[in-house]
């Protein structure tokens, strides 16, 4: 009898034993490069955006040169994934040229992008150099929603027709959202239109205080943490694959950056994460820049340790802890704060006994 197996089983199956591998040499399986803090959105919630005149002040955007040096680095050192992000990547001028590097280089290349710049002869060209994945943000269902959260115009009527044009190319695309005060009503609605047009869709309600220089006020648009109604509840403990965790003394291998990715920002300094800044280390893309600012962010990442209250702590095993996270918003991956700690008791008032 012919082998039966799922194709797409057998790849999953594949790049888990190749992260985990990475883990055990510590090598570094993924990447993301964050290109720019610039954007074409001004999202009072975005924890990097930064106008074009506060740059100087916060730091240095790479060139392409370097970080096409830094890619070709990277995948000598044991890159497979790389992920180029921002800001708003597609502002960038040069784009085009970064972008065509890393895909020649043979790299699973994927792009986050808000969408709104995505025209028919930009789908086109994606044709020619398809991506590994394309992820865009969406804001809202109206126009209207998309100013609010935003602040430009004609925003959702934009991204439907760049998500119209990708559907049309067969570029893989899924859809995230970021649930705002401004766009909370409209989730629902999200979620039915990612699922009637066949866009895989996640979504956060977290809010991260800004980062490298950005001011924005996170928590003025964060939406309450309240119970969903009993109904609610119900389902998501009918569905429950997630919790309770197994305990944990050790938050870093909870974190699936750990050992075998990392995060180059927009001024050239590699980090665990998005928003673990410390530590970090500033990378040279001259010839064996990347792999020594690698091993010196391993051997600096080893030396955190997780906050003492996390370890009796009756919620622990239904707390989504994350270095980088507890970072952001206690100030220090080595301590809580009340914000972060609402959270766990939020989940186990869902999921516990």
């Amino acid at each position: 009898m012919a082998d039966c197996a799922d194709p797409g089983l057998m790849l999953n199956d594949f790049m888990e034993d190749l992260r985990r591998r990475a883990f055990e040499e510590k090598l570094p399986f993924k990447g993301v490069f964050e290109l720019t803090p610039r954007c074409n959105f001004n999202c009072g919630m975005c924890y990097v955006h930064l106008k074009p005149e506060e740059i100087p002040a916060a730091g240095r955007e790479r060139t392409a040169e370097e970080w096409i040096a830094l890619a070709q680095q990277a995948r000598d050192a044991g890159m497979v994934e790389l992920t180029l992000t921002g800001g708003e990547p597609f502002v960038r001028p040069d784009f085009r040229q970064i972008y065509e590097a890393v895909c020649g280089m043979g790299l699973l290349t994927q792009i986050f992008t808000n969408g709104f710049l995505l025209d028919e002869e930009t789908v086109q060209w994606l044709r020619r150099f398809p991506p590994y994945a394309l992820r865009i943000t969406l804001y809202g269902m109206c126009d209207e929603t998309y100013e609010a959260v935003c602040g430009v115009k004609g925003g959702f009527t934009r991204v439907l027709q760049s998500l119209t044009l990708l559907r049309r190319a067969h570029i893989p695309t899924y859809l995230v959202a970021t649930i705002t005060k401004e766009n909370e009503a409209e989730l629902g609605a999200m979620i039915r239109f990612a699922r009637g047009n066949h866009f895989p869709f996640t979504y956060t309600s977290s809010l991260v205080p800004p980062v490298r220089g950005a001011s924005a006020d996170a928590k003025a648009h964060e939406v309450s943490l309240e119970l969903p109604p009993q109904e609610e509840i119900e389902r998501l403990r009918a569905e429950n694959t997630r919790y309770p965790k197994k305990p944990l003394t050790d938050f870093l291998l909870a974190c699936r950056n750990y050992r075998r990715a990392f995060w180059i920002t927009w001024s050239g300094q590699m980090q665990l994460c998005a928003f673990l800044t410390e530590p970090a280390v500033m990378v040279r893309a001259e010839p064996g820049g990347f792999l020594e600012s690698w091993q010196s962010l391993l051997a600096r990442l080893e030396t955190l340790r997780q906050p003492e209250a996390c370890a009796s702590c009756r919620y622990e095993r239904y707390c989504d802890r994350c270095p980088g996270v507890l970072y952001a918003e206690c100030g220090a991956s080595d301590r809580t704060c009340d914000s972060f700690c609402r959270k766990a008791q939020r989940t186990f008032a869902i999921y516990g006994p």
